[in-house]
């Protein structure tokens, strides 16, 4: 019996010390086997609920309406770009301006001013102060000329002007042509004579205008009789000159006008000037100026069968 109740508390012994000892002792002691395995959580399934059924109503097809289709307008017409107003036709009878050549062309750019501008000397004003050796024959003197003083240029030598201290002098020098305000004057002096023709032009085009209405206007049978009179229209010849103005030319009733350079013959008309009748025919000619050659025009007034005068058309005055 007692061996019995030995193994009963060797059993309880046992028991108490593996659920209430042991456990702590394995926590110190990190060991892991002691602890029980959790037990696997039970899912619980939750069922949707059912879902309510639908009863499908017979869906209606509506057939789509036909579209009408876009009336076919007629293409309207593009809209024309206008047109550039087309310039007036030009007016025979306007003024056309003579056109002169610019400067450096005239004076191929300064090489070679035209020696007609030093037939009368130029007086300049020097732009420096300068000492120029002044020369007459063999004789040789210095002369100082101070910035601003006049000089006056009797001619050109390539990129110098031949100078001398006054207009009679005979003493000649050379100064740079830059050094003085040589161009200025040439361009003052050209821009005036431009003006000058441009105008005489204008007078000659508006004598021109006003002897045709004087002839539309003349009264029949006052164009002269013919036959040997006096006072017969002058003819051309079978250059298209006319004899009578190149007798007057050759005579030396005129000296500017020479047959050699006139450009053209105008006709013979019938007018009343200052009170008398006079055959007219103007002459364009080619004139020599300090700036070159320019076409003028001049009017050969003719009475009693030989040139009474000759004039320019522009202003009256009497050619030489």
């Amino acid at each position: 019996m007692k061996p019995l109740i030995v193994i009963i508390l060797a059993i309880a012994v046992g028991y108490v010390s593996y659920e209430y000892v042991y456990p702590p002792f394995a926590d110190a002691m990190k060991f892991t086997k002691h602890v029980p395995k959790p037990e696997p959580k039970k899912e619980v399934v939750v069922a949707p609920p059912p879902k309510p059924v639908v009863k499908e109503e017979p869906k209606i097809v509506m057939e789509p309406k036909p579209e009408p289709k876009p009336e076919m307008k007629p293409e309207e017409p593009k809209p024309e770009m206008p047109k550039a107003p087309e310039p007036p036709p030009p007016d025979p009878n306007a003024f056309v301006a003579p056109v002169f050549p610019p400067v450096d062309e005239l004076t191929q750019n300064w090489a070679a001013v035209p020696k007609g501008f030093f037939t009368t000397p130029k007086q300049v004003t020097m732009k420096k102060d300068l000492e120029l050796k002044m020369q007459m024959g063999k004789a040789t003197a210095s002369t100082t000329f101070k910035s601003g003083t006049k000089i006056f240029v009797m001619g050109q030598e390539g990129a110098n002007l031949v100078v001398g201290a006054s207009a009679g002098s005979p003493m000649r020098g050379l100064v740079a042509m830059d050094d003085t305000d040589f161009k200025e004057v040439f361009e003052a002096a050209y821009e005036q004579v431009k003006v000058v023709q441009t105008e005489n032009a204008r007078r000659a085009h508006e004598y021109k205008l006003a002897a045709a209405e004087r002839a539309k206007n003349a009264p029949a049978g006052s164009s002269g009789g013919g036959g040997g009179s006096s006072n017969d229209k002058p003819e051309k010849d079978a250059d298209g000159a006319y004899p009578l103005l190149l007798a007057s030319m050759k005579a030396g009733e005129v000296t500017e006008i020479k047959p050699d350079n006139v450009k053209s013959w105008g006709d013979a008309a019938q007018e009343k000037i200052d009170g008398t009748d006079y055959w007219t025919v103007n002459v364009k000619y080619e004139t020599q100026t300090m700036f070159g050659k320019f076409e003028t025009e001049a009017q050969a007034r003719i009475k009693n069968g030989r040139v009474d005068k000759w004039v320019y058309t522009g202003s009256g005055e009497v050619v030489p």
